[in-house]
């Protein structure tokens, strides 16, 4: 992989269209909302397992882009307009 700068790596993301499509782990979930948040949840904690045993910015860096990822789930536990639930 080539290194990008931030700004060409924003430009790229930007161009990318969000289809608002949400990927769980679980296909049995009935609360999509408490789906997402225990999927975050569990990447929060295998980004943190992997960084525990190779430290490094890289690593750190995972760890906390999941654990935000984490947070905002667990906040749309609270308002779950944000995440559209199954039909």
């Amino acid at each position: 992989m080539l290194p990008c700068d931030t700004h060409a790596l924003h430009e790229l993301l930007d161009s990318v269209p969000d289809t608002r499509d949400v990927i769980v782990r679980r296909a049995d979930a009935e609360n999509l909302a408490q789906a997402v948040w225990e999927a975050a949840r569990d990447d929060a904690l295998e980004a943190w397992a992997a960084w525990s045993r190779r430290p490094g910015r890289s690593a750190w860096t995972v760890f906390v882009a999941a654990r935000d990822r984490e947070d905002a789930a667990f906040a749309a536990l609270g308002d779950d307009a944000g995440v559209p639930q199954p039909a």
